[in-house]
């Protein structure tokens, strides 16, 4: 291509626009993702922020960067990391900003839609501000009670992030969304650097979001196979999986007697690439997550699973790491 991009992405919001129902003024695209959450948070200046753990870790990078303070709302363990919304108004006094990954990372734990606006119109009352991380949402079959998109046009406090290259699988190319009241998109766009969507990543988001048979298929095939693959898991000694609500699956490996860090290493040996989770703020070295693929690859995944619980023997990491 021998022309600069579009500066303003104009095509593709208007693409954008079409499928989400949100007026053009409203978005703004990004270099990714996370370049909106940077950009936002430089925006913002947000004096502390609630965050989750676990939880996506660029939110308190971009806070901490842009000179904020972060507060950690701990998910509980024993009851499957579920949001609590409670807790969170419990905790957020001393904050101006709060960040819900929905669904989750890496948990896959879904907040439902009314529930989420219960949390945007009480911290509206307070003068707070909710921004949700939809990057996974696109994967949702039953996205209509769980997606909060359609609440940007109606709370001034209610930021969404959009992410497009998990669900197209262009990760490369680095494309993101970002919904706000057309106030905060104007002053985004202030401080953004110029044509930071270069032209094949437009392109690209462009055709993709109007491939309206991709998506049906993809959300179909995945709706199908994370239940087989996750039925697999169940049945592999020393694994208790979390039930998927998207195209990951998270793990908890305590019962193995192997760390996750050890799993992901043996995996990674044999070729197969999975997120060792220990890294995780508020996650103890227990629990992996991993991808919803293709069949014949999520039973490579498994075998390898089950060749790891053979191992066991009673003797835990001695049994195949020596």
């Amino acid at each position: 291509m021998v022309n600069y991009p579009d500066p303003d992405a104009k095509l593709l919001r208007a693409t954008v626009s079409d499928r989400l129902g949100i007026p053009e003024e409203m978005i703004v695209a990004g270099n990714g993702a996370v370049e909106i959450i940077y950009l936002l948070m430089k925006t913002m200046q947000p004096r502390k922020a609630l965050i989750p753990a676990p939880t996506f870790n660029e939110y308190e990078i971009a806070v901490r960067i842009n000179r904020g303070r972060t507060k950690d709302l701990l998910l509980d363990e024993g009851k499957g990391f579920v949001l609590d919304k409670e807790e969170i108004f419990r905790q957020w006094d001393d904050t101006d900003v709060i960040f819900i990954c929905n669904p989750n990372n890496p948990t896959g734990n879904l907040t439902g839609r009314a529930e989420m606006e219960e949390i945007i119109q009480r911290a509206a009352r307070l003068g707070k501000c909710v921004v949700i991380d939809e990057a996974f949402m696109d994967f949702v079959a039953d996205r209509v009670n769980y997606s909060a998109v359609e609440l940007v046009s109606k709370y001034d406090n209610f930021f969404v992030l959009y992410s497009l290259t998990k669900f197209f699988a262009i990760p490369g190319l680095r494309l993101g969304i970002g919904l706000g009241n057309p106030g905060i998109i104007k002053r985004i766009n202030e401080i953004r650097d110029p044509w930071n969507v270069n032209s094949f990543a437009q392109l690209a988001g462009i055709e993709s979001l109007r491939d309206e048979e991709f998506i049906r298929s993809s959300v179909e095939y995945i709706s199908g196979e994370k239940e087989y693959l996750y039925h697999r898991i169940m049945s592999v000694k020393g694994l208790r999986p979390f039930h998927p609500s998207v195209n990951y699956i998270f793990i908890n490996v305590e019962a193995s007697g192997y760390s996750s860090a050890k799993i992901s290493r043996v995996l990674g040996e044999q070729g197969i690439l999975v997120r060792d989770c220990g890294t995780y703020k508020n996650l103890r070295p227990v629990y992996i997550r991993v991808a919803v693929k293709k069949r014949e690859e999520n039973d490579r995944l498994v075998a390898a699973l089950n060749e790891l619980g053979r191992n066991l023997n009673g003797t835990g990491d001695q049994a195949l790491f020596g």
